[in-house]
């Protein structure tokens, strides 16, 4: 894990409440460390239940948002987190939220069109 894995991690919770107890039974489960690209699962599951829920659900908007943000910063160590751990998690195809593929910022959107 990298130190700014946390400030990415930090903000996408901040954003976003209900990923607080996600992230507490994370850190539970791991002996208080974060694994980054294991959370990032986590949040890639959160993400597609919001969504099959409610495709415009607000908490969902923010944390597209943040990922979208964090992505388009360039930094390899985000892009990589990101692309990973959370857009190759994606439902795809005729998989239920598969839709989530299409609600995600043009940053994730533009590698989810070049790398699937």
């Amino acid at each position: 894990m990298h130190a700014h894995d946390i400030v990415v991690i930090g903000s996408l919770v901040d954003r976003c409440p209900s990923l607080l107890p996600i992230l507490q039974e994370h850190l539970d489960d791991y002996d208080d460390c974060l694994l980054s690209h294991v959370f990032m699962s986590d949040v890639t599951r959160w993400a597609v239940q919001r969504y099959v829920a409610d495709p415009h659900d607000p908490e969902l908007e923010s944390a597209l948002a943040v990922l979208n943000q964090w992505f388009a910063g360039d930094r390899p160590d985000d892009t990589e987190l990101i692309a990973v751990s959370f857009l190759e998690n994606l439902p795809s195809g005729d998989e239920v939220g598969s839709g989530l593929r299409d609600a995600v910022g043009p940053a994730l959107r533009e590698h989810l069109a070049r790398y699937g």
